[in-house]
């Protein structure tokens, strides 16, 4: 199999660019990397410190993890500032929205029930919705962007009390100009693959767009590129920001990712100049 054949693949990842670069390599990309997020933490002492004080009380009936990151620095925080709040966390159902999260827990020695896939918040939606009773309190932590509004509203309309902990939040890159560049690059017709490994990624590329006064015709350029997802949560941001994607990794890992749109992008691509 020719894989990517040389098509030029455009990825918006951050943490893991490195790695990234050379999977795409691997499967015959011409690659370009442009990051597109800074991780920023928040200065949350207070919201730590009245979470300690709730668990303490006996008023946290529920932890929900979103995310890896979000649940290290946490915890970390916490375990560090009130280390006998960990033996009255271990008391506490606590849900994860996938294995991240999970992974994060268990380092503290701590057990989460694993909501099923896709692992969207959909699903801890769910998980809170039938374990708790009205009243009764859980505790999301954020993870990069507030809570959707959505998921809030429906645990609300059950009386469940629900406060959002933000960790970190999802900011533009110091330095912008690969993400610049990047938006030209498919502006100009200079890409045929764009991967998404998360659904911030769309939301700071559309909004850099923005700033250059290049959105439209950025969307209009991604009408035209084989778009890769690394699974639902990803899938159903763009979507909401109005970007279709045209394949979706499972199992939702970036090695998947990049395997799968090398398998797929030059055939749709094909299909698509077919047509026109």
């Amino acid at each position: 199999m020719d894989w990517f054949a040389g098509l030029k693949v455009l990825s918006l990842e951050s943490r893991r660019a490195e790695e990234m670069e050379v999977l795409i390599g691997k499967y015959g990309g011409q690659a370009t990397v442009a990051p597109s997020m800074r991780q920023t933490e928040v200065d949350n002492a207070h919201l730590v410190s009245a979470f300690y004080t709730a668990l303490m009380n006996g008023d946290v009936h529920a932890l929900a993890c979103m995310t890896g990151v979000g649940t290290k620095f946490f915890l970390r925080d916490l375990v560090r500032d009130y280390p006998e709040a960990l033996p009255r966390l271990m008391q506490v159902p606590i849900v994860a929205r996938g294995n991240k999260p999970q992974a994060a827990l268990k380092l503290y020695g701590l057990k989460a029930v694993l909501v099923p896939r896709p692992h969207t918040w959909r699903e801890v939606q769910d998980h809170l919705q039938a374990t708790l009773r009205p009243f009764q309190h859980a505790v999301v932590l954020e993870y990069g962007e507030p809570s959707p509004p959505p998921f809030v509203a429906a645990l609300s309309a059950e009386r469940i009390r629900v406060t959002s902990l933000p960790v970190y939040r999802c900011a533009l890159p110091d330095d912008t100009a690969p993400l610049e560049q990047a938006v030209r690059s498919c502006v100009a017709g200079q890409q045929q693959v764009l991967l998404l490994s998360s659904g911030r990624q769309v939301l700071h590329f559309l909004r850099l767009a923005r700033m250059l006064n290049l959105e439209d015709p950025l969307r209009a350029a991604l009408r035209g590129m084989f778009v890769a997802s690394i699974g639902p949560a990803c899938t159903e941001a763009a979507a909401e920001l109005g970007v279709q994607t045209d394949w979706e990794a499972n199992p939702h890992k970036m090695g998947i990712l990049v395997r799968g749109a090398a398998e797929h992008a030059a055939g749709w691509l094909g299909r698509k100049q077919a047509a026109v």
